[in-house]
């Protein structure tokens, strides 16, 4: 199952006892993955608010062809199911549950490709004296969003944590986010900019003392041109 199958399945609790506590889990330690959970959230109340004649519409355009008859064999008896909130019946949608899954397929299809055509990927590349290896990637999105990605970074002591910064020097810059890495050297965020990035030349990561106040340090690290360089 893809993130997105599995973020809708959620939603409208399909999943059994162990996917769902798999999936909050993963909500609970990827920013990145619970954030599109909770974009993915009103799209859903949305399909269940649709009145009934909306689904008869949809019915009637992608109304399946019917089964061969085959022979039913005897019913077993199946354990009992735990009570799934699914969404509210409608007359055209009985003995139809496929027309939920297209209608929903065909929101995030638009959603997500609209989010495409307006998001820019920004590649941070080491800068002298960065660990070896090191690197980000962010994606900025056209809802001031950035979606950043981080890898080997060193993972910080108590008194040192890393930021994330809009650039074009040291003169002129806005402060994202301050984070940590976990200790694999990695770390997922979402984040909203403070700024339209445009403004800006560059993403720029710096490793920060703590106390030291909040100017940027003299230790970047990573760096990459935004669409504006």
């Amino acid at each position: 199952m893809d993130d997105r199958s599995e973020m809708v399945d959620y939603l409208l609790d399909e999943l059994d006892e162990l996917d769902r506590l798999r999936c909050e889990r993963r909500m609970q330690e990827d920013p990145a993955f619970r954030a599109e959970v909770e974009r993915l959230r009103p799209l859903i109340g949305r399909l269940e608010g649709l009145p009934g004649e909306a689904w008869e519409h949809v019915y009637s355009t992608h109304e399946p062809e019917p089964l061969p008859a085959s022979p039913v064999p005897p019913a077993s008896p199946s354990p009992p199911a735990r009570r799934r909130r699914r969404i509210a019946p409608r007359p055209a949608l009985v003995g139809f549950t496929g027309v939920a899954a297209l209608a929903i397929a065909l929101i995030l299809a638009l959603t997500a490709g609209s989010s495409a055509r307006h998001s820019s990927l920004v590649l941070l590349t080491p800068l002298q004296g960065a660990p070896a290896g090191s690197r980000a990637t962010a994606t900025i999105t056209s809802s001031e969003r950035v979606q950043l990605s981080v890898e080997h970074l060193p993972p910080t002591d108590s008194s040192h944590y890393y930021e994330l910064w809009l650039m074009t020097d040291t003169t002129h810059l806005a402060s994202v986010a301050s984070f940590h890495v976990d200790a694999h050297g990695s770390a997922r965020l979402s984040l909203p900019l403070p700024a339209a990035p445009q403004r800006y030349r560059y993403l720029n990561i710096s490793l920060q003392r703590a106390g030291a106040g909040t100017n940027i340090s003299n230790e970047s690290l990573l760096r990459g041109p935004t669409a504006r360089s």
